[in-house]
C-alpha cells in the first residue's frame, strides 16, 4: 500500500495570524540581489521587455508568480524567473493586463475632461481676464491629473492583485473587497508609489548610463520592487483582519521540493 504525503497550499497559511509590520522600502530592491544567481534572474526577465506585445504581458504573470511565491513562502528567495514557464506567466498576466487596460480606457478620459474643461472655458474670456483664467486654469489641472493619478492608483493596485493572484475576472471585480483594502491600505499606498515615483528617477540614470542597454534591467528591476511592495502592502493587510484572495492551485515558477512517497 502507498502514502503520498504532499502539500499543495490553495490559501494563505496563517496569514491573519501574523504580526502587523510596517513596509520595508528598500527591501523592495534589495531583495531582488538575494539571490546567487540574480544578475541572471534579472538579465532573462528584463528581455522579456524586448519581445513586441506579449513580452510586457509574460512579465507581469512573472510579477504576480513572484507576489504569491512570497505570501506562500515567505522565507524564500525571489522566485527564479524559467522561460519553460513562459505559457503559465502569459497566461497569468492577460488578467491584470486587462483589467489595467480596461480601466485606463475608463477613467484616463475622464480625468482629462475634469483637467481641460475649464481650460477651454478660460479661453472664452477676453482681454486682461484670459491670462489670469488661464494660469488658474492650468494650476487647476495640473492637480486634478497628479490627485487623479493618486486615486485612480487606489483602485487600480488591488484591482490588479486581485487579477493576478486569483486568475479570474469574475473573482477580480469583488468591490466590497477592493473597498476594504483600500480603506486600511491607503496611506501605505501613496506612500509606495512615492517612493517608486522617486527612487525609479535614479534607476533609471543608472540604467541609461550603461549604453542605455541598461535600462531594460533597470525597468525589470523597479517592477520586481513594485511587485515586493505589493506583497508586504497584501500581507499587511491580511495581518491587521484582511480578507484573503482566493488562489488556484499553484503552478511553481521555480523547482519546489517534490512530494514524499512513503512505501509501506
Amino acid at each position: 500500500m502507498n502514502n503520498i504525503s504532499a502539500t499543495a497550499p490553495e490559501s494563505i497559511q496563517s496569514a491573519k495570524q501574523t504580526t502587523p509590520r510596517k513596509t520595508e522600502y528598500l527591501r523592495s530592491y534589495l531583495h531582488v540581489f538575494e539571490r546567487d544567481d540574480w544578475f541572471v534572474n534579472l538579465a532573462l526577465s528584463s528581455a522579456c521587455f524586448l519581445i513586441p506585445v506579449i513580452g510586457p504581458i509574460v512579465f507581469m504573470g512573472y510579477q504576480y508568480q513572484v507576489v504569491e511565491g512570497f505570501l506562500r513562502r515567505p522565507n524564500e528567495k525571489i522566485s527564479k524567473f524559467d522561460f519553460n514557464q513562459f505559457t503559465q506567466m502569459l497566461s497569468r498576466g492577460v488578467y491584470p493586463f486587462v483589467v489595467s487596460l480596461v480601466l485606463q480606457f475608463l477613467v484616463v478620459p475622464l480625468c482629462f475632461i475634469i483637467a481641460f474643461v475649464p481650460i477651454a472655458i478660460s479661453l472664452m474670456f477676453d482681454g486682461e481676464v484670459r491670462a489670469p483664467a488661464m494660469m488658474l486654469a492650468t494650476i487647476f489641472a495640473v492637480f486634478v491629473i497628479i490627485v487623479g493619478s493618486f486615486l485612480i492608483h487606489l483602485i487600480v493596485g488591488p484591482l490588479m492583485l486581485r487579477a493576478g493572484l486569483s486568475q479570474s475576472f469574475s473573482a477580480t471585480f469583488d468591490f466590497r473587497w477592493i473597498r476594504s483594502f483600500v480603506r486600511m491600505m491607503w496611506f501605505e499606498e501613496i506612500m509606495s508609489t512615492l517612493f517608486l515615483m522617486i527612487s525609479s528617477i535614479f534607476v533609471s540614470i543608472i540604467g541609461m548610463l550603461m549604453c542605455f542597454v541598461g535600462i531594460y534591467p533597470a525597468v525589470a528591476l523597479m517592477s520586481l520592487a513594485m511587485s515586493h511592495l505589493t506583497y508586504q502592502q497584501y500581507a499587511i493587510f491580511l495581518a491587521n483582519g484582511g480578507e484573503p484572495i482566493p488562489l488556484k492551485e499553484e503552478t511553481p515558477c521555480y523547482p519546489v521540493e517534490q512530494p514524499h512517497y512513503n512505501h509501506t
